[in-house]
């Protein structure tokens, strides 16, 4: 288990006021959860591992490691790194370019500090780190001869040798290709889960965060914003900050209309009202930021049928002869005209109850005159679906959709 009591760490600098790197936080890690330290750059996060490790010594708060407090602000107790029972895995992996494979993960076991293990036990503890690590064939390969992701599993190996009671990881997959960074996500939760190692994650990268994590710290400016599970931080995000940062989110400026039992409520917005899960403590008048997900929204749509003639009258109201017909010009270029709208697409149709219709999709079915040629009587099929709000653009005119009304 760790816990983290109001750790604050401040940096003085010489060009400026002091710069608080952390501002007194608080969290706890079970025994074997795999916990993520989650933000932007900047936001304290690999400061936070680092004070955890005794690389940087905080200006106050306190540290406990299974126990263990390793660091106390209030009764001058640091604990040096070396003392300190974990494994740490490094962003930019420190290999040593100089050795193999197998002495790169003894080396903490051979000159780590405390009596030196019998040679039998060192290489029996290496070749089970390595195997837990799929290594166990790579033992005598120089390391200048590694993959990127061979020489991550060795860093990993290496972190797993002592068998610690804590894993600390910073940014671990930061230098992988994409392939590469989702296999490793599933080797690295699959070895702490089985070892049951209690791990501290520190990465940007919000997939990394959401697929790895039983829990997320979501922090900014040396604060944690918010701490829990990464379905609830995606689905109930505590601000605007963690609703921004997770995801892919629209913010949209509303009112409360009403509340009703419970955490659901009416909320008004320039786009209509929707009704939402609201956060504790609003009530009826207050103003807030509506969250939509992308997949909060099934945009349904409806596929008509139009001939190329009428779609063309439509759009362009031609100059029509005598007989109604539609003029020389039009009929001799519509092909060009049609083109020109399977290409931009920046119109809409209007319906009878003032809703507005994008076309999603155009095509035209096979020519109906008996000689193949195409005739401005042939169908043209549209998938159109509604447009919320407000559209400028062309509109065309189509009497076909006066009766079909909104569908929802």
């Amino acid at each position: 288990m760790i816990r983290v009591s109001s750790l604050e760490k401040v940096y003085e600098t010489a060009e400026r006021d002091a710069v608080r790197a952390l501002a007194g936080i608080d969290f706890q890690v079970e025994e074997g959860e795999f916990y993520v330290l989650l933000g932007p750059s900047g936001c304290g996060k690999s400061t936070t591992l680092r004070c955890i490790a005794g690389f940087e010594q905080p200006t106050g708060g306190m540290i406990q490691i299974g126990g263990q407090v390793v660091f106390s602000g209030a009764d001058g107790i640091n604990v040096p790194p070396a003392k300190r029972d974990f494994g740490i895995v490094f962003q930019s992996y420190a290999i040593w370019p100089h050795m193999d494979v197998f002495h790169n993960v003894s080396f903490p076991l051979v000159h780590g500090q405390g009596s030196r293990p019998p040679r039998r036990e060192v290489r029996e503890r290496v070749m089970r780190a390595l195997e837990l690590t799929q290594l166990q064939d790579l033992a005598d390969r120089p390391a200048p001869f590694l993959s990127g992701g061979q020489q991550q599993r060795v860093a990993l190996a290496r972190a797993l040798v002592r068998e610690p009671s804590v894993l600390l990881l910073d940014e671990p997959l930061s230098n992988l290709d994409a392939k590469l960074r989702e296999e490793m996500r599933m080797q690295i939760r699959d070895i702490t889960k089985r070892l049951n190692i209690t791990s501290i994650y520190v990465t940007h990268d919000q997939l990394e965060a959401l697929t790895m994590a039983d829990r997320v710290s979501v922090m900014s400016l040396g604060e944690i914003m918010q701490e829990d599970s990464p379905l609830e931080i995606y689905k109930h995000p505590s601000g605007q900050f963690v609703a921004q940062f997770i995801g892919v989110a629209n913010l949209i400026p509303g009112r409360i209309e009403s509340v009703d039992d419970g955490h659901m409520g009416r909320v008004a917005t320039a786009v209509g009202a929707f009704t939402s899960t609201l956060s504790p403590g609003l009530r009826s008048g207050d103003q807030v930021s509506l969250m939509i997900r992308p997949e909060d929204r099934h945009l349904e749509t409806v596929r008509i049928a139009v001939t190329v003639g009428e779609l063309l009258d439509g759009l362009w109201p031609p100059r029509r002869d005598k007989h109604g017909m539609l003029d020389r010009h039009t009929r001799r270029n519509w092909p060009k005209l049609l083109d020109a709208l399977y290409r931009a697409r920046d119109w809409t149709v209007p319906d009878a109850t003032g809703g507005r219709w994008f076309p999603m999709a155009l095509r035209r079915l096979p020519p109906s005159a008996t000689d193949g040629m195409p005739t401005l009587d042939d169908l043209v099929v549209i998938d159109l679906a509604p447009v919320p709000g407000a559209v400028s653009g062309a509109s065309v005119d189509l009497p076909w959709l006066d009766c079909m009304g909104v569908v929802s």
